[in-house]
């Protein structure tokens, strides 16, 4: 090939460098890797030492050197084989076309399989073309569905069909670099505007970065749903595991992850500069700066950063607001803390001053401070639209694909659960509680060999003990901690002490934390933070995360016997004793109570209208009280002594967030009551000005009207409506006990259903009758829905789904699913 094609010339010295020094610091890999090289080519084995060089070191210790083979055989039978591959910049084609990992996906092997599946899909194809048709075959094979968040690797997801926006997009970029496409996955960490997040993938072709939806083909590149909801991002990001970083703006580290600003491709944004100093205005340098906006009802960082010798930090970053938290260590209390606030479409400095006494000030004022969480108004910076005939000829792939793709998820069962079912019928009820403990997720891509282990080694424990089955399927039986790779353990960890010393363990669970942080260290500069050590491996090579080792705590004890937990409201080790779950760090006991009354609002739902977060190593993080329920209006905290913060959110249809936020302490035994206050919000604040897509609706007669018609002229109400279902008639009953109200408007509200047939329900022809004036219009529910909700930032999935105009495709108001209160709402507007 010529001196000039040389494999990974500019690389090489660097990728031996940073090999050497791995296999130094982590000897436990030299045999293995070793032995897997010795069969490998030059080129091959060049490339599995910077997978090794690069890759976090849990994947080192989780699996084995065969597993990355795949991965290095593809990438370099692509760059032997394919030109265009070979003229791709070498940083580019390691770190987006050779590297294993995407997200914090398990590592299955699956290049080489891809790649078989797309070969002659994409025969003659290049660039652009490729690009666009792999991502109809991934439409084909893949679609959406929500899920938790582990993140599944992509051949579970290809097998089952189905994965949330995360997986989805890791599925097909893996699809993209198979066939030898630089892809990678980009994330808005949270949204502003509403309640989530998103990713999708971006593409290298021409020397440049273009985007597309995951499983969303479009006939042209840089376009997708999300065009106009990522215009109002404060952030989006790409990750890179090489410690050699391209050219960007850095906002951030996850362990070795770095985190890339991406914005820029899809919103407009602005730098702005936080300056940190103390209370004589002196400059902190190297307080590191956290930069948040309001999702869930809590702060959620969505870029971080040092400050520089002048006490300062920037950032690029979209036109809405900010909250910046900034922690120092050290001085005399040990930390100093500070916060702030910037509008961004105003200011574009923030200076925040550091105080020791931060948090007993801020406790002292006892009262509830007002917050403004503005997002970014609608504004996208990628206009190119695809041509009517592109738009009518991919609708019509898509109808194909998802016709394909439903016999796939109609037809497909993991076999490795139904096979651990059906053995031994002596074990059957053991095996059903086993299965049936795991979750959705856990049940489609666990494997038989491993739940043989633990029903096998834990019905030995079932037969010395006697637990009751509540307490020893979940707690004792169950396989799953976290969001760990499932995996055999029990036997490795039995084998690893002798029986005194497990006899000793059992006596005193707390030991087996000690007996963890002695033998386990963390190299967290080496780690993504979100990838645990799975237990086994963490005893053997005696290195893991603070995660990994948690994991590795409730797995020994499980193991044991010891019915253990990672606590569900705040995630801290504990373990049963006489009956009820201790704290595993005696300190961390809950001897605080914290009463909350509901106040005037009687509809507090956690992560949406309210939460609170503890001050832990210098940052607050949110207990997850989801499953706590109010009683009367109030509940009945017990926490562990420490610093607090209570948000409440009124999140208003235009995005913004109206907030109340209070500081508080919980001294040991402390008792504290507070009721929870949500802030209201005039109508003026509420509304919208959206652009809307001209849509078509038919009539009964089969003719086509245009929205562009419908909405000229004031105001109107459109209803897309779902015959018999409990949200639509919610609604329809409000009109009704407002008919006096609603039929001054009548002639200015529009409902669409699927068939005439939707006009003989009982309550929907009740309403036509009262209200006269109201026009029926038809319409599949299938574009023109999807359509709409995405672009007035409803969820298009949840029937009736509303909207207001005021002038000629102007939405200025949407609702979607059961809300109390839409009826007078809507009056309010009208």
């Amino acid at each position: 090939m010529g001196e000039q094609t040389v494999f990974l010339a500019e690389n090489k010295p660097r990728i031996l460098e940073i090999y050497a020094k791995r296999k130094e610091k982590s000897p436990y890999i030299r045999e293995q890797i070793e032995k897997v090289l010795e069969n490998c080519s030059d080129n091959v084995a060049l490339a599995m030492k910077y997978l090794y060089g690069a890759m976090p070191l849990s994947d080192m210790i989780n699996y084995h050197a065969e597993a990355f083979l795949d991965f290095a055989v593809q990438g370099v039978r692509l760059w032997e084989e394919k030109e265009a591959v070979r003229a791709i910049p070498e940083d580019i084609f390691l770190n987006y076309v050779l590297f294993h990992r995407v997200n914090d996906e398990e590592v299955i092997p699956c290049r080489s399989f891809f790649y078989d599946k797309i070969k002659d899909r994409v025969k003659g194809l290049c660039g652009k073309e490729e690009i666009l048709e792999l991502n109809y075959w991934c439409a084909e094979e893949v679609t959406y569905h929500a899920g938790d968040e582990r993140t599944l690797p992509a051949m579970t997801v290809y097998n089952r069909g189905y994965g949330r926006c995360g997986e989805e997009s890791a599925f097909m970029v893996n699809v993209l670099r198979s066939a030898g496409i630089p892809a990678r996955q980009v994330y808005v960490p949270r949204w502003s505007h509403c309640d989530d997040n998103h990713a999708w993938v971006e593409v290298w072709c021409d020397g440049t970065w273009y985007f597309t939806g995951a499983c969303e083909p479009l006939p042209i590149l840089n376009q997708g749903w999300f065009i106009h909801a990522s215009s109002r991002a404060m952030m989006v990001h790409s990750r890179i595991f090489d410690a050699k970083v391209p050219e960007g703006e850095v906002i951030g580290k996850e362990g070795m992850v770095t985190m890339l600003n991406e914005l820029k491709r899809y919103a407009a944004a602005k730098e702005i500069t936080v300056c940190v100093q103390d209370s004589s205005c002196a400059p902190i340098k190297d307080a590191c700066v956290y930069f948040e906006v309001i999702n869930y009802s809590e702060y959620v960082p969505i870029a971080e950063g040092i400050t520089d010798e002048q006490g300062r930090h920037r950032l690029s970053t979209g036109l809405g607001s900010l909250h910046i938290f900034v922690k120092k260590e050290g001085g005399a209390d040990g930390r100093s803390l500070g916060e702030g606030w910037i509008d961004v479409r105003n200011e574009d400095t923030c200076t925040i001053v550091l105080r020791e006494d931060f948090l007993e000030m801020e406790e002292k004022a006892e009262e509830w401070a007002v917050r403004d969480m503005i997002a970014p108004v609608d504004m996208p910076v990628n206009t190119d639209m695809p041509a009517k005939e592109q738009t009518e000829e991919g609708n019509r792939r898509l109808k194909e694909a998802a016709d394909k793709l439903r016999y796939k998820r109609e037809n497909w069962e993991n076999t490795e659960r139904t096979n651990f079912l059906q053995r031994e019928k002596d074990t059957v009820k053991w095996r059903k509680a086993l299965v049936e403990v795991l979750s959705e997720k856990d049940q489609t891509d666990c494997r038989a060999e491993v739940l043989e282990e633990h029903l096998e080694y834990g019905l030995k424990l079932a037969e010395k003990d006697s637990l009751p089955k509540e307490i020893f399927v979940p707690y004792v039986l169950n396989p799953r901690v976290a969001h760990e790779v499932l995996t055999k353990y029990r036997k490795e960890i039995l084998d690893t002490f002798s029986c005194q010393e497990k006899e000793n363990l059992k006596k005193n669970p707390r030991e087996i934390w000690r007996v963890i942080t002695k033998r386990v260290k963390a190299r967290s500069e080496e780690e993504r933070d979100t990838i645990v050590t799975t237990p086994a491996a963490c005893l053997k090579f005696g290195v893991g995360s603070r995660m990994s080792q948690e994991v590795l705590f409730v797995a020994m004890a499980r193991t044991l016997g010891i019915p253990a937990r990672l606590n569900p409201n705040d995630f801290s080790m504990e373990f049963m004793k006489d009956g009820v779950f201790v704290p595993v760090i005696e300190a961390a006991e809950k001897t605080c109570r914290l009463t909350l009354t509901a106040g005037e609002v009687q509809n507090w739902k956690y992560f949406q209208n309210w939460s609170i977060a503890r001050l832990t190593g210098g940052v607050y993080t949110s207990l997850d009280l989801t499953n706590v329920t109010w009683e009367m209006g109030r509940i009945v905290l017990k926490l562990e002594k420490g610093d607090y913060r209570i948000l409440t959110s009124n999140r208003l249809p235009n995005g913004n967030v109206f907030v109340y936020e209070r500081k508080l302490g919980l001294k040991s035994k402390e008792e504290k009551s507070i009721e929870l206050k949500l802030r209201h919000a005039d109508l003026a604040d509420m509304l919208e000005s959206i652009d809307i897509p001209d849509f078509e609706l038919h009539t009964r007669e089969g003719e086509d009207v245009a929205a562009s018609v419908l909405t000229e002229g004031g105001k109107h109400i459109f209803m897309f409506l779902e015959e018999g279902r409990e949200p639509t008639e919610h609604i329809l009953n409000e009109m009704l006990e407002q008919k006096e109200e609603f039929a001054i408007y009548a002639d200015r509200i529009y409902f669409a259903v699927r068939t005439e047939e939707a006009l003989n329900d009982s309550l929907i022809s009740r309403v036509l009758e009262i209200f006269p004036a109201i026009r029926v219009l038809y319409d599949d529910f299938t574009h023109n829905v999807n359509m709409l909700g995405r672009r007035l930032y409803v969820d298009h999935e949840k029937l009736p789904m509303i909207f207001v105009t005021d002038g000629r495709l102007n939405g200025i108001y949407a609702a979607s699913g059961y809300n109390v209160g839409t009826g007078e709402m809507l009056l309010r507007i009208m």
